[in-house]
């Protein structure tokens, strides 16, 4: 899958901007601030429904727009077949758009594009808290099955009446809050079976591409880890619940119940998805503590490519690579390492960096752009042809 064309309007510091890309790509260069990030997270929203940034999709919009669109023109290139996609964003939600008709159907949007990012705030996921790889983990299984975002907000949905019914336990009868623990059981059962899935294809593929690589790049694996098991020692009494969903269901109750006065007093839930954690490894031990800065970054790269081959393999097609303001912030080997596999598979990237570097750019023919600030607004023009003239691709070379 590719983007041939790119249209935002209102979106962040772009006013009203189009541009067509390159099957492989573009290398993005320009100073901070002048919206290279905000390009790369255009694509991220339309294809994940998310920003990569912030949970405000406020933010999303230029100030006082009553609304932003984003459009692109994508390609299969698999079946040589073009779409049309549009998220238009509002202060009331958003609308989505499969070849100028509204669609309410995410599963059909969604299986037309597909991106994944590595930026700065990937790195929070290894040395930050367990939130962030949670949130690594169930962006990943959206990102192979859409369905995933539905039971999220039942879980959601269900945990937050449960906390409700705890605050508020005085005013409700005690049949409440068992109706909504057998809902948020329920839920939580699926949702942690669905994060043991995805880690251990997760795994499978961090493997192979450990041996395409070469092992001294290093491998990289995944242990999730289950609050509702933290009291199991035995990785053994943990590892064989996973095949047996009454066991699980077992286990909830089980915490349910020892923690039902520390909930009562507490006023929230205590056991759950909600407070899962996953170790994440480099060469056997966890890179938290004992990788360095530079294997740290490798290793959330690593998990990045991982994602995109599994998105592949499931979905039949190449989801856009999106490389946010990290290549310099890379030494030469791992650089090379992430330049090699780019280059082994037919991924559309996009980078961006402050300036342009045209050994890494050639290295997967990338198209330069440049992004500069004009009056406040984003404007980007070809490297070859900068100009005050705000480059348009619409308009062919030459003419």
């Amino acid at each position: 899958m590719l983007i041939e064309r790119l249209v935002l309007r209102q979106f962040r510091n772009y006013k009203e901007t189009s541009v067509v890309f390159a099957p492989n790509g573009a290398y993005i260069s320009g100073p901070n601030g002048s919206g290279k990030t905000n390009l790369l997270e255009a694509i991220y929203y339309l294809a994940n429904h998310a920003s990569f940034r912030t949970q405000r999709r406020e933010e999303l919009q230029t100030w006082n727009a009553a609304h932003s669109v984003i459009e692109a023109r994508v390609m299969r290139r698999e079946e040589q077949q073009q779409s049309e996609l549009a998220v238009q964003l509002t202060p009331n939600g958003r609308r989505l758009l499969f070849n100028g008709k509204e669609t309410k159907d995410v599963r059909r949007f969604t299986a037309h594009i597909a991106a994944v990012a590595f930026h700065p705030g990937t790195m929070n996921v290894i040395k930050g808290g367990p939130a962030g790889r949670r949130y690594l983990v169930d962006r990943g299984v959206y990102s192979l099955q859409p369905e995933f975002g539905q039971l999220s907000q039942q879980f959601q949905r269900a945990l937050k009446q449960r906390n409700a019914l705890l605050r508020n336990a005085a005013q409700h009868a005690p049949s409440d809050l068992g109706v909504w623990t057998d809902h948020f059981i329920d839920a939580a059962v699926q949702l942690m079976q669905y994060r043991q899935a995805h880690i251990e294809r997760l795994n499978a593929a961090l493997a192979g591409l450990s041996q395409e690589l070469g092992e001294d790049v290093g491998r990289v694996s995944l242990e999730y880890r289950p609050a509702i098991f933290a009291k199991l020692a035995a990785y053994e009494d943990r590892a064989a619940g996973w095949g047996d969903e009454i066991r699980l269901q077992v286990q909830c109750r089980a915490e349910a119940q020892r923690l039902q006065r520390a909930e009562e007093a507490m006023g929230q839930t205590m056991f759950g998805p909600q407070r899962d954690d996953c170790v994440i490894r480099f060469r056997g031990r966890e890179s938290r503590g004992y990788a360095s800065q530079g294997e740290q970054r490798l290793a959330a790269f690593l998990l990045v490519a991982a994602l995109s081959l599994e998105i592949y393999r499931r979905r039949g097609h190449y989801p856009v690579i999106l490389l946010d303001d990290v290549i310099s912030e890379l030494d030469e080997r791992h650089r090379r390492v992430i330049f090699d596999f780019l280059k082994a598979y037919h991924f559309q990237v996009f980078v961006t960096d402050v300036e342009d570097r045209p050994r890494y750019r050639e290295l997967s023919a990338l198209t330069p752009l440049r992004v500069r600030e004009i009056g406040g607004w984003a404007d980007i023009s070809s490297v070859e042809t900068a100009s005050d003239v705000s480059y348009d691709p619409r308009t062919p070379r030459g003419e």
